[in-house]
């Protein structure tokens, strides 16, 4: 459907997210046009099921603020379930990504998708995926179902010889061996980690901070699968230069602040003429970013504390030995 949109455009642009993939999203070509209209920052690549439009569905949502929209080429892979395409990144460079969404219905109908891939890239002229991003709906590791269990052989077998042909790997299993943490919570209180992110040997030197997050609010009822890709040969970027959240911008006690220190900057400069107005703002500056990030952790502290000890505590239950 199309009303978690405008949330999902907040999210990529509050994240810096510049590609994400999106399972079930039941998106026909009309609807992504509408979303688009409505949500500027967003382009959106789809694929459905013309058979069974309400079942399955992928899309691939750029974040143009940060994204090359222009030129981009897209293989509709298999309607509703794998969706292809290559994207312009850095210089000449491109990146190609496939996102899917694996059949849940039956082993069967899994190891069957896994196959169809399979054959595709061996009997069709297509660009190898450099990132394979989605709901796999089976896992390849007892360590990543809880309680400990390993899925259907043979479509494990389809899974593996899939990515062996393209030289895919999961890279946030191999950043974390032995961690166990989980995307999916089933109704009967099992745990599995179904979707992740696969990377081409090349590609996994030039990523950093995997990682699983809860999403905000009601997207989604998985976690999601996150990491950080830095373009061969780009250049190191920082974080930037500080900025003050926009929501202390009504802050009353940031800006009583603000104010008080500000007329004793004022009242030291006219005390003093001969003191460097620069160093003084510098130093008023400085001040203001100190109580804003001060105000920051207090603003949203109690809530985001009590976040991350919950999230310590879950990883700490799942990981005893």
């Amino acid at each position: 459907g199309t009303s978690k949109w405008p949330e999902v455009s907040r999210l990529m642009f509050e994240e810096r997210i510049g590609l994400l993939a999106v399972g079930e999203s039941h998106l026909t070509e009309e609807q992504a046009n509408e979303i688009e209209d409505e949500c500027k920052r967003l382009k959106l690549f789809t694929s459905i099921d013309p058979e069974r439009p309400n079942a399955a569905g992928v899309a691939i949502a750029l974040n143009k603020d940060i994204a090359n929209i222009e030129g981009v080429q897209t293989w509709d892979i298999i309607p509703g379930r794998a969706l292809l395409v290559k994207i312009p990144w850095h210089g000449e460079r491109t990146i190609t990504v496939l996102a899917i969404y694996a059949p849940a219905s039956s082993m069967v109908e899994n190891k069957k998708f896994w196959e169809t891939l399979h054959k595709v890239w061996m009997t069709r002229v297509l660009p190898v995926p450099d990132m394979v991003l989605g709901d796999r709906n089976i896992v390849e590791d007892a360590i990543d179902r809880l309680p400990h269990r390993t899925d259907d052989d043979e479509a494990v077998v389809a899974l593996t010889r899939f990515k062996d042909l393209l030289g895919l790997k999961d890279g946030w299993r191999i950043t974390n061996p032995d961690e166990k943490a989980y995307t999916f919570t089933s109704t009967s209180g099992s745990h599995s980690r179904l979707d992740c992110i696969l990377v081409s040997s090349d590609l996994f030197k030039h990523c950093r901070n995997w990682t699983l997050s809860d999403a905000p609010g009601n997207l989604t009822d998985h976690r999601m699968v996150s990491v950080d890709v830095n373009a061969p040969g780009s250049p190191f970027i920082g974080e930037g230069r500080y900025a003050i959240p926009l929501f202390l911008m009504k802050d009353k006690k940031l800006l009583e602040y603000a104010v008080v220190e500000g007329r004793k900057l004022e009242e030291e400069r006219a005390e003093d003429p001969a003191k460097d107005i620069q160093f003084l703002y510098a130093d008023y500056k400085s001040k203001i970013r100190r109580f804003a990030r001060e105000r920051a952790k207090e603003t949203i502290g109690a809530l985001e504390q009590k976040k991350i000890k919950l999230q310590k505590e879950r990883e700490e239950i799942l990981n005893r030995p």
